[in-house]
């Protein structure tokens, strides 16, 4: 096991979004956000049961992880100047921190376990896969063993729970679904689950690893590989992506051309900012939306192959 540099960026809540773009810049695309008002939404809409004590808040933390091509203290200033200067596009960041520390893989792959209960979303029961199950399933519930380790995918980040909304609102007996950014595998396996032929695919080699281990703990069999949308063949009749704006935008006329005539696209992980030009994008690329959903600033999609 390894030990991985973790920067903590404390700022106000208002300028999440447009930290989230300078990230982006610096090529740092995976991260965690600590938000009283996340825990807050989760709580009212009863994901989980089970919320650490927590005061309320105007800043949040953005936590992002290195285990190569760790930032020294120069790029540390740079990029603290560079969100502090989000004021000059209408943001608001406040005093912009950035506090430095270690953490040792094993540790964090371990101890948030604590905090992880049985998520109920309709029909879906997520169980930790250390943890026995407190019932038998009812009639018609499904059950997704899972220990998510260092990926991403618990079922209680919102862009998680309404792609699994979504899911469950489609038919997928027999039908072929692409999961692009499997994270934690929850997607894939749920869509298996629910009858569906499924090939899922991530960038990440830890999330490869960690959706490949929660597929054998729900006794399934299907393709887990590292790569992109491109590196698939065939026709799939759903595509889901519960990734970023910034990359499902380019995604689309791509998704319109490789879905099956009358096919299905789940989009999620949509910041508010982005809400406009991603439906634009899709209706110019020819995928007709259906259901949109969104909770707290997070926003998902369901599109039809508009042909």
């Amino acid at each position: 096991m390894s030990d991985w540099q973790e920067l903590r960026i404390i700022l106000n809540r208002t300028a999440l979004e447009g930290a989230y773009a300078v990230l982006s810049t610096w090529g740092i695309e995976h991260f965690a956000v600590e938000d009283s008002a996340l825990v807050d939404e989760a709580k009212r809409r009863g994901w989980g049961d089970y919320f650490p004590e927590q005061k309320a808040s105007e800043q949040a933390a953005i936590l992002c992880y290195f285990s190569d091509n760790r930032l020294d203290q120069a790029e540390q200033e740079a990029l603290r100047r560079e969100l502090q200067n989000l004021r000059d596009y209408g943001f608001d960041p406040g005093p912009v921190l950035i506090v430095e520390g270690q953490v040792r893989e094993e540790d964090w792959a371990q101890a948030w376990k604590q905090y992880y209960r049985p998520v109920r979303i309709g029909q879906v029961l997520i169980q930790p896969a250390w943890e026995p199950l407190e019932r038998e399933p009812g009639p018609g519930q499904v059950v997704v063993y899972l220990d998510p380790g260092m990926a991403f995918g618990t079922g209680t980040h919102p862009s998680t729970a309404m792609c699994i909304e979504f899911l469950q609102h489609l038919s997928l007996e027999g039908r072929t679904v692409w999961d692009i950014g499997t994270g934690s595998g929850i997607l894939a396996i749920i869509a298996a689950k629910l009858g569906a032929q499924v090939e899922a695919v991530d960038i990440d080699p830890v999330a490869v690893r960690a959706a490949r281990e929660n597929r054998d703990l729900n006794k399934l069999e299907f393709p887990i590989e590292q790569g992109t949308l491109e590196d698939l063949q065939g026709q799939p009749q759903v595509i889901l992506a519960n990734i970023v704006a910034h990359v499902i935008a380019p995604m689309l006329p791509q998704v319109q051309k490789i879905l099956a005539p009358r096919g299905f696209f789940i989009a999620s992980g949509v910041v508010a900012d982005w809400d406009g030009e991603i439906l634009a994008q899709a209706n110019q690329a020819g995928l007709r939306l259906l259901r949109r959903k969104q909770q707290g600033e997070w926003t998902a999609y369901l599109f039809q192959r508009g042909d």
